[in-house]
């Protein structure tokens, strides 16, 4: 089914929604946007020309997140309760919808299952909204995603003029849209029309046939020297990346709490052994787990790559470093003959 908004009537049914769900939508956070909660005082930031600058997985994954306590006065642990309220996302990108089901695969899966991820996931409703001009950093397509790609949410809105063109992909969505009036077949076509030229606009950024073999190939060669002789290590790419999820456990003495807190590969002492030996020493070990994690051992795990295209590490890197050219230079790269 396919419903209109208005977007003069955005904020009321906002407020409507807010009376029963926690809702979060993009708001505008000095120079950046940001998932905060919302009041009748947001700003919103529904037209920023990409997407927040922190992905909508902090509010599945928290930066710093308490596990457990220790209770003085009764000597145990005491578990922290993993229940939220029902919650609404608004304004999810596609490419932060599609990480969402991504990452399902490492927290939901069928042998394990985090229970605080899975508690938030289970108790949470995905309104996304599609990219009619995708920003020139962003290369879902090539990825296998799209500027308008469904995957991971409950329902998706075109933007048209004075209004919001609504399609309804799960019943988790239906009630919330149901006062609304249907579009019309003139209004179902004008946005059939924008989601194509959207999806079209976007060349390819590299090549994946094939990708993943040659980043095997090429796993002892020079070229990942060169590829991080610009890097800082700083981890931007990765704490900005809708589908790492890299974290350290550490008990915090004087809190008493156990506390999960994102980690990145790209730090040096993220790989470091208790015995102290280290096997990623350098930027060039890091660099290649990123890229391998991504691209070759996502395939190994899932048969699926582990990039949405978001274009947040290409639009954030502090020296310009640019994973699209990275590989698309992999792919050019000549394999070095490795003697025994």
């Amino acid at each position: 089914m396919m419903y209109i908004l208005e977007k003069k009537k955005l904020n009321k049914i906002l407020s409507t929604w807010a009376q029963e769900h926690e809702v979060f939508v993009p708001q505008k956070v000095e120079e950046y946007s940001q998932f905060l909660p919302y009041t009748e005082d947001s700003e919103l930031a529904l037209k920023s020309p990409h997407n927040t600058r922190y992905p909508p997985k902090a509010l599945f994954l928290p930066q710093s997140e308490v596990m457990l306590k220790f209770n003085n006065r009764t000597q145990k642990y005491e578990e922290v309760n993993t229940t939220p309220k029902s919650r609404l996302v608004f304004g999810v990108r596609p490419c932060d919808a599609k990480a969402f089901r991504l990452l399902d695969t490492v927290f939901d899966a069928e042998d394990y299952a985090d229970p605080y991820w899975k508690a938030k996931r289970d108790a949470t409703i995905l309104i996304g909204i599609g990219c009619e001009v995708p920003p020139s950093t962003c290369f879902c397509t090539t990825v296998g995603g799209g500027p308008f790609n469904q995957d991971g949410l409950d329902a998706i809105l075109t933007e048209l003029e004075g209004s919001y063109l609504v399609q309804i992909l799960t019943e988790k969505a239906e009630t919330l849209f149901a006062s609304l009036s249907p579009a019309t077949i003139e209004q179902e076509k004008q946005v059939e029309a924008i989601q194509t030229k959207a999806h079209d606009s976007m060349s390819p950024a590299f090549e994946t046939d094939g990708l993943k073999q040659k980043l095997d190939q090429i796993f002892e060669s020079s070229y990942w020297d060169k590829i991080s002789e610009s890097c800082l290590g700083c981890g931007i790419c990765t704490f900005l990346c809708p589908t790492c999820f890299c974290f350290d456990i550490v008990d915090e003495v004087q809190r008493k709490e156990r506390v999960r807190n994102w980690d990145t590969c790209m730090f040096r002492i993220y790989s470091q052994e208790a015995s102290g030996h280290n096997p990623r020493p350098t930027r060039r070990e890091r660099t290649r787990q990123r890229l391998m994690h991504k691209y070759s051992y996502w395939l190994d795990h899932i048969d699926e790559i582990g990039c949405t295209g978001c274009g947040r590490c290409v639009r954030y890197c502090p020296v310009g470093l640019d994973i699209r050219a990275m590989l698309r230079t992999a792919n050019t790269h000549e394999s070095e003959a490795v003697h025994a």
